[in-house]
C-alpha cells in the first residue's frame, strides 16, 4: 500500500493518527519566539557592523584647528581627489572655548586649541585613521598622527584632554 496525502488525512480523520496538541502548541510557541527574535538579531548585527567599520589611514592636510579636539582637514581619498571634513578626535575630550561654560574652561579650551595648533604646525606627514561617521552631520570621528605621533596621546599627556567614551561630559573647572 502506498502512502499518499489522502490516506494520511483519512487516518487522521478516522482517529488512527492523533496529533499531539501539546507538542504542536509548544512548537508553535518556539517558532513564534524565534520569529520575533530573528529581526532583532539581524538589526543588532547590522548596527554593530556599521559601528565597527572604520576607514583609513589616509594622508591629510590640516586646513584649520577648530578647537582642541576638532580639526578641519582635506583628506586625500584618491590621487587628485580630496574630501574636506571636520574630524573630531575619537576617545578624548578637550575643554570648550565657547558656549555656556565658565571663563576658566574657556581659557583651558584656548590653551588646548593652541597646543593642537603647535602640535600640527610644521608636520611633514599628517595621517588620519580609524575614521567613521560622527553623531553630528558633516563631522567624522577618527585619529590624527603628525609625523607618526598621535595627537590624542599628546593632548592627554599634556593635560589638555581627558579620555572620553560618550555620555555626559564633566566640567573642567571647580567653579562649574
Amino acid at each position: 500500500m502506498s502512502i499518499t496525502m489522502k490516506s494520511i488525512e483519512h487516518e487522521i480523520f478516522q482517529g488512527a493518527l492523533k496529533p499531539r496538541p501539546f507538542q504542536r502548541c509548544r512548537s508553535n510557541e518556539i517558532n513564534l519566539k524565534y520569529r520575533r527574535l530573528v529581526p532583532s538579531i539581524f538589526f543588532a548585527l547590522i548596527a554593530s557592523a556599521q559601528a565597527a567599520e572604520t576607514y583609513g589611514p589616509y594622508s591629510a592636510k590640516v586646513l584649520r584647528v577648530i578647537d582642541g579636539d576638532t580639526i578641519q582637514v582635506a583628506v586625500a581619498i584618491w590621487p587628485g581627489l580630496s574630501q574636506v571634513t571636520k574630524l573630531r578626535l575619537a576617545g578624548v575630550n578637550t575643554p570648550e572655548k565657547r558656549g555656556k561654560v565658565s571663563d576658566c574652561e574657556k581659557r583651558a579650551g584656548r590653551a588646548a586649541t593652541a597646543f593642537t595648533q603647535d602640535f600640527l604646525r610644521g608636520a611633514r606627514i599628517v595621517t588620519v585613521s580609524g575614521v567613521r561617521p560622527g553623531k553630528y552631520a558633516g563631522r567624522m570621528l577618527g585619529s590624527i598622527q603628525a609625523d607618526g605621533k598621535h595627537l590624542e596621546r599628546a593632548l592627554l599627556d599634556a593635560g589638555h584632554a581627558r579620555p572620553y567614551r560618550g555620555g555626559r561630559r564633566q566640567p573642567w573647572c571647580q567653579s562649574q
